[in-house]
């Protein structure tokens, strides 16, 4: 039984502005919503539209859905004071956290709200209770949506210079907020509020009661409080304790939604601190028996226990002696535990939050099973975790398989964290020079699922990846934390084809593996989320591009709507000299001059075209923003063009990009396209991956004339085109040939015939690993590529190879791909000639992470290069993160 089932109320507080003029202490707004007309700070005449059984509500029984709606008889004037917001809270259908519901307060009356500049409750899609600031920034409590009443209370303080919030769920405690965030150089709440709307998503039951709006903590009930959680880092231990004593506990909650907590080691009060008579010494409680709640011993995100018998204003005591609870915290980077204790009230519960604070030192980022040692253990950890990870998982649980970057997958990019990690802790392995020379902050920070993380103007997006803010430890950080983001890509093999776009969105002019204006000209194509080149440190743009003919103009334009708007950026032939060039579309070209003899625009053969966009991020205006342009250019320190202007167009984020040409006068083709904030895998020569169709052999190759070193590899497919040596019949490579395999062939035929059938037939009820297809590097083991023992000193597998990726590790050092190398795969495509071209093909090199290209041989498309790859995008797949936009001077 759950504890939020016996709470008959849940505090939230809201720092809110108050008025300039307020005086100290005075309650602004008060509603019981006993009637329409209720409540003190009203404008005259103006009423509430649905009330029910005494309380405002979103959708009344046999009514439709409402938005209610009432005036304030005095402008509320928060943008230079402290307001204070207090307001008992449900969502109760269907209180799953996707739809919205709240406070939402606005700058003008009902019938002409005006601006909306604060809202409290559910933000959606947030699964917690929380707020939206208005500005870009969700911040939420650690206390998940459900159908039960919380009570929310929100501080203001906007009298610095800064804005800042705190939050309170179910927790009266004024020095420990559920929540606390700062808007630094204040933020949208400029004026006063008119109107109050308490509204949610149709459909969706919200019921308010209890408002008051003040202008002290005490008008909502919160007082000040010395309890605190201690969790020993080192460890693990966690115990509870009130220099000033608190009496008349009943009972306590602690959560972690990261999954941090260990119930097998829990020391309860039930049992062993409460009544002699259940078995306790009564050193919290002695008269009282207790009982535990969470008795699901593998629920790692709650403990609670509460005592059923306590008369009212009886109950326990948590003093200055320390309340020793056992080692329940999981020794990892993960630090969120929040602890709630409940204490009676003469009958009433009220709900005391705890300040959590954390000693000692904890484990190493990468110490994946917290044993203070990062070894060949958490090696094997890692490596178990291809193809186990998803998101089932708590956060912590991910971690412990290897999902090191937070995102619920298990990819290259988790393999690039844990060495960095692993070399950093026993300065082992090929990059421990390099990694030892780069000063790096001493934490790695992670933000939860749920969590906006709002990034400043051009810095690197940091993903949301789980409920609340994480401090990884000291050796979490790694020089190359800041991870390529690839924003979009195109390898136009296919329509709808490639990663970044707006699902089912196609560009309706690829034909034979490139996109053609001569097949089907003037064609848009949305991207998934709007890009801001200036959320950048520095953003490129990289495509192949072939003119057939060059007499007007044509080339990639850049617009701030879905399929049009403002054109902000041109790149191709502009059309004013017939030569490769850049439009400003701020009257400029770049060059400005015609290009010089040797690399006018052509057309008989591709070439690669580079942009690179740098804008000014000192905030102040004017804004001095460079462009670089490169024709067939290796070197990303010698651009073949580059100018700066002042406060370039791109002011908004582009939604759609054009591929058009002037028409009849001239047409062109784009292969290759990649928008990326990593120079890296623009410049970089890159290994190359040869995918025979016909066969199924697949090699690894250096054609680029350079040695280029190797730590580890993945091979992927979403359409599970890999075969990684199955039995026969084994369709779905399972490891065993059953009736899925039959269900997978009937859904690959004709690609799988009559043969693959038979040896289905002959194989049934076989299990094992068989025999063919992927022929690892760790099986070859070829010169200067040692195969490893299982303590990462070679080349290994992956735990789970399977249809969707193949993957190796050499985790203390790397071999060399010499120039001109073929490294056969085997049998590793399992497609045909008919089979999907999807395949992404990512490498580690010199401690960085490279997109490798792909070329198919043996089927209907040769010789596509596949530069996509989803998995490198901003960490968290899930993430939700905000921009703060620069603001230009107009």
């Amino acid at each position: 039984m759950p504890l939020n089932r016996l709470r008959t109320f849940f505090s939230l507080c809201i720092a809110a502005s108050c008025v300039a003029t307020q005086v100290h202490g005075v309650v602004l707004v008060s509603d019981d919503f006993s009637s329409a007309t209720s409540g003190t700070g009203w404008a005259a005449g103006n009423v509430w539209e649905a009330l029910e059984n005494g309380h405002a509500t979103t959708l009344p029984t046999g009514g439709a859905h409402t938005t209610n709606f009432r005036d304030f008889a005095t402008p509320l004037d928060a943008s230079n004071a402290k307001t204070y917001i207090k307001v008992d809270y449900a969502q109760t259908v269907p209180g799953n956290g996707n739809e919205w519901g709240g406070l939402a307060f606005f700058t003008g009356v009902e019938g002409n709200a005006g601006n909306e500049t604060f809202f409290m409750g559910n933000t959606a899609p947030s699964n917690y209770f929380s707020l939206d600031l208005k500005g870009g920034q969700i911040v939420n409590s650690p206390i998940p949506i459900d159908n039960k009443t919380h009570t929310l209370i929100t501080e203001i303080d906007t009298t610095g210079a800064d804005d800042v919030y705190r939050f309170w769920v179910d927790n009266v405690n004024l020095s420990a907020p559920s929540a606390t965030y700062t808007v630094v150089g204040g933020g949208p709440i400029t004026g006063p509020w008119g109107t109050l709307r308490l509204g949610s998503q149709d459909d969706t039951t919200d019921s308010y009661d209890n408002l008051v709006i003040g202008t002290t903590a005490a008008d909502v009930g919160l007082a000040a409080s010395t309890l605190t959680l201690t969790v020993n880092r080192s460890t693990g231990a966690v115990s509870l304790n009130s220099p000033t004593a608190l009496t008349k506990v009943v009972g306590y909650e602690i959560r972690s939604n990261d999954g941090a907590l260990r119930p097998s080691q829990w020391t309860t009060v039930t049992g062993h601190y409460d009544s002699p008579g259940n078995g306790g010494n009564g050193s919290v409680d002695s008269n009282d028996p207790w009982t535990v709640l969470s008795t699901d011993p593998t629920n790692t995100t709650n403990l609670a226990e509460f005592s059923f018998s306590v008369a009212p204003g009886d109950g326990g005591t948590i003093g200055a002696a320390a309340v020793n609870l056992g080692t329940i915290w999981a020794r990892s980077p993960f630090e969120d535990l929040s602890a709630t204790v409940i204490v009676d009230q003469g009958g009433t519960q009220e709900h005391i939050g705890a300040t959590v604070v954390y000693t000692g030192t904890g484990p190493a980022f990468g110490d994946l099973n917290g044993d203070g040692n990062l070894n060949a253990a958490d090696w094997t950890l890692f490596k178990s975790g291809q193809g186990a990870v998803d998101g089932t998982l708590t956060p912590l649980a991910a971690y412990r398989k290897g999902d090191l970057n937070g995102d619920f997958s298990h990819t290259l990019q988790d393999f690039d964290l844990f060495a960095e990690a692993y070399d950093l802790v026993n300065g082992s392995g090929a990059f421990t020079a390099m990694v030892a020379s780069v000063p790096e902050p001493s934490t790695f920070v992670l933000v939860l699922a749920g969590l906006a993380a709002c990034v400043a103007n051009r810095r690197r997006k940091v993903a949301a990846v789980a409920a609340a803010l994480v401090v990884f430890s000291a050796v979490g950080a790694a020089p190359n934390e800041a991870h390529a983001v690839i924003v979009a890509s195109d390898d136009f093999s296919a329509e709808g084809s490639g990663t970044g776009w707006a699902a089912g969105d196609n560009w309706d002019n690829v034909t034979g593996g490139v996109a053609d204006t001569q097949f089907a000209n003037a064609k848009f194509r949305a991207f998934a989320t709007p890009i801001a080149p200036y959320d950048y440190n520095k953003l490129y743009v990289a495509f192949d591009f072939k003119l057939t003919s060059g007499a007007q103009w044509g080339g990639l334009a850049f617009f701030t709507g879905p399929t049009g708007g403002n054109e902000t950026l041109f790149v191709g032939d502009p059309g004013q000299y017939n030569a490769y060039g850049v439009d400003l579309k701020q009257g400029q070209v770049l060059p400005a001059n015609p290009l010089p003899v040797g690399v006018p625009a052509t057309n008989t053969a591709f070439h690669r075209l580079i942009v690179e966009l740098d804008f000014d991020n000192d905030l102040t205006a004017p804004f001095d923003d460079k462009y670089s342009f490169w024709v067939d250019g290796s070197d990303v320190n010698a651009p073949t063009y580059t100018t700066t202007i002042q406060n370039s167009p791109i002011a908004a984020p582009w939604q759609s990009l054009r591929l058009q040409s002037a028409g009849g006068g001239e047409w062109f083709q784009v292969d290759n396209l990649l928008i990326t904030d990593d120079a890296n895998l623009v410049f970089s020569p890159t290994l190359n991956l040869l995918v025979d169709k016909a066969t199924g052999n697949v090699t690894i190759r250096n054609t680029t004339g350079t040695p280029i070193p190797i730590s580890a590899y993945s091979i992927e497919s979403a359409a599970g085109m890999l075969n990684s040596g199955t039995l026969a019949g084994d369709f779905n490579q399972s490891g065993a040939v059953d009736g899925a395999d039959f269900l997978a062939w009937q859904r690959q035929y004709p690609a799988l015939g009559a043969a693959d059938l038979a040896a289905w037939k002959a194989n049934f009820g076989a299990s094992g690993p068989g025999t063919g297809g992927w022929s690892s590097l760790a099986d070859q083991h070829p010169a200067g590529f040692p195969a490893g023992n299982g303590s990462g000193n070679g080349w290994e597998e992956g735990a789970n190879p399977s249809a969707t990726e193949l993957a190796e590790y050499y985790l203390t050092g790397q071999s060399s791909v010499v120039a001109g190398a073929n490294l056969g795969l085997g049998k590793a495509y399992s497609g045909g000639a008919a089979g999907a071209q999807d395949l992404q093909f990512i490498y580690r090199s010199n401690g960085e992470l490279k997109v490798g290209t792909i070329s198919y041989t043996g089927g209907a498309v040769a010789a596509v290069p596949e530069p996509g790859c989803c998995w490198l995008a901003a960490m968290g797949a899930t993430a939700i993160a905000c921009r703060v936009r620069r603001v230009r001077a107009a």
